[in-house]
């Protein structure tokens, strides 16, 4: 695939109207941990044919665990974090900086090949197509055992967002490992969760069956289902689904909450979620 497809092949999805990972963050220290900011940013030029330059600038902007009870546990979800928040493998040996590194180092890599890279210059003759790709990472609690990152990923063109989703993350704070579905309920219970899921969606968008939520821009049913992108609150768990993943363009991002007491039949006194509901 050549420069040009792959760039517009990471652009064809919209923003999501929604206040950014960033709105949680009221002071540096949460639950007990101290955060840390950094920022880190590189940029290359790739040659798209004779005619055309792609320039393309990534970056990452994030709050990450600076200190945790003591040296031995910080360690532990600092590596965690490296791991299963930025993606970078090697955690236990690759510090913050590297691992961000990393980061900017593969988000470039998704719209060029080394082979493809040009000397930075005026390009007279040329056309220009300028995108960046950030990446901006805040921890939105610490509760109840469980520390939760909300990651943004904004991908813009030309100065125009095309790309605008959101992922969280939890991570348990007594075994430092990320926490999924399989955590929380039994694999039998899940398919009966989906359909609750399902069912809360037709109640906040007002429509009494599948039919009207098609005509609602929801073309992927079947992916109105038990995920891994969630997070908790006070109202219960909350599922996010990023743009085109259950809906088209112009619907962006959804997200859909169940309530505890919903959920409270699936919940076994193995789960996580039994744990979390009795320590917050």
């Amino acid at each position: 695939m050549n420069i040009l497809s792959r760039c517009i092949a990471i652009c064809i999805v919209v923003q999501f109207v929604m206040t950014g990972c960033r709105g949680a963050i009221a002071d540096n220290e949460i639950g007990g941990i101290r955060l840390a900011h950094v920022s880190q940013a590189d940029s290359l030029a790739f040659a798209h044919d004779a005619h055309m330059i792609c320039i393309v600038k990534s970056s990452v902007d994030a709050y990450y665990p600076e200190y945790y009870i003591n040296d031995t546990l910080t360690g532990q979800i600092q590596t965690s974090y490296i791991r299963n928040v930025l993606n970078v493998t090697g955690g236990d040996s690759t510090s913050m900086q590297n691992a961000l590194g990393i980061v900017i180092e593969a988000q470039i890599r998704q719209f060029g090949d080394s082979e493809d890279e040009v000397m930075y210059g005026i390009f007279p003759d040329k056309e220009v197509l300028h995108y960046s790709i950030v990446t901006d990472i805040a921890m939105s609690q610490a509760k109840g055992g469980i520390a939760t990152f909300c990651k943004r990923e904004i991908v813009n063109k030309d100065g125009e967002a095309t790309v605008d989703t959101h992922h969280y993350i939890n991570l348990d704070l007594t075994t430092m490992s990320k926490i999924d579905v399989y955590d929380l309920f039994a694999e039998d219970a899940l398919p009966e969760i989906s359909s609750l899921l399902k069912k809360k969606l037709l109640e906040q968008l007002n429509v009494k069956d599948e039919e009207e939520l098609i005509g609602e821009g929801y073309f992927n049913l079947d992916n109105i289902m038990v995920n891994n992108n969630f997070y908790f609150s006070e109202k219960g768990v909350t599922w996010n689904y990023v743009t085109y993943e259950i809906a088209c363009y112009s619907v962006g991002e959804t997200q859909i909450t169940l309530g505890y007491d919903e959920l409270s039949p699936f919940i076994s006194r193995e789960s996580i979620l039994y744990s979390y509901l009795k320590k917050a």
